[in-house]
């Protein structure tokens, strides 16, 4: 599946509100499993620098389920190591390049790995992929890190007052004697800048992606305390940095959270475990 912001406005931050959601693990969040070892490592894999942005600049991720393949367009490092290390924990120790420079990134193993990959549980093929992709940044860019509990500012997502504002999606209908159920629709964002600041249409969004993509946004953690467990319909607008001054920005994301989706984000502070980055190199072209 695919995310696709288009005009470079806030291009990292519009990045990461679309990486965070669909893309990967939106759905169903890993677990982990003691038991079970993931092995999985790319056989061929290139990381390029981007091209400058231009009027033309997107970003798209694809990572289909049960294969190796994994693609990327213009995707910054830090995107990568919270695809790899999850969106829960803040990324601390970094050099600027690692959020500010955008890579293209194909990897894959090949055929006999992808039908080993078809006969896992949808969490088995997280946990490998996950796997993959932090090989990938420790032999390519030497990373190591570490999880250290900080005490952090975090977010409470709750459910305001008046109650919730985003359109659900009805439930699909049971299955036939026999069948099996379908699978559920894929989540989707797409970001979309303009000179009000930025807006998200989402759609088929659980809790789970909503969180990540407002998690990107205010760059703190958001807890669900909502207690919903369906999947959502929904258009957020909210002003950024470069929409300030403009006398029709969209209201703070804060505000905009509250009046058109229906929730609410409280902040607290909480010993929450941060991703350390303790050693990082750009990498090299190949």
């Amino acid at each position: 599946m695919f995310c696709t912001l288009q005009r470079p406005l806030a291009l990292l931050a519009a990045l990461l509100i679309a990486l965070s959601g669909p893309c990967l693990h939106a759905q169903t969040p890993i677990t982990e499993e003691p038991n079970y070892k993931p092995t999985l490592t790319f056989d061929v894999a290139t990381i390029r620098l981007s091209p400058p942005p231009d009027a033309s600049f997107h970003v798209s991720v694809s990572s289909p389920p049960h294969s190796s393949r994994f693609e990327a367009t213009n995707l910054p490092m830090k995107t990568l190591l919270q695809i790899a290390y999850g969106f829960d924990a803040p990324v601390v120790g970094a050099s600027d390049w690692v959020a500010n420079t955008f890579y293209d990134i194909k990897a894959r193993s090949d055929d006999a790995t992808d039908a080993r990959l078809a006969k896992l549980t949808d969490n088995e093929v997280r946990l490998e992929k996950r796997n993959a992709i932090r090989v990938l940044l420790a032999d390519r860019l030497g990373l190591k890190t570490h999880l250290e509990t900080r005490n952090t500012a975090i977010y409470n997502l709750v459910v305001a007052k008046g109650g919730v504002k985003m359109q659900p999606v009805p439930a699909p209908p049971p299955p036939a004697d026999g069948e099996a159920p379908p699978p559920p629709p894929p989540a989707d964002v797409q970001a979309h800048g303009s000179r009000h600041g930025l807006e998200f249409v989402g759609s088929n969004a659980p809790l789970r992606a909503i969180t990540g993509a407002l998690s990107s946004m205010v760059e703190a953690p958001v807890v669900d305390k909502t207690n919903l467990t369906g999947t959502y319909n929904y258009t957020l607008q909210f002003g950024r940095d470069w929409s300030a001054r403009d006398p029709d920005s969209w209201p703070s994301i804060f505000t905009a959270v509250q009046e058109q989706l229906g929730l609410k984000l409280e902040p607290e502070h909480e010993s929450v475990p941060n991703l350390v980055i303790d050693h990082i190199t750009k990498p090299t072209e190949n």
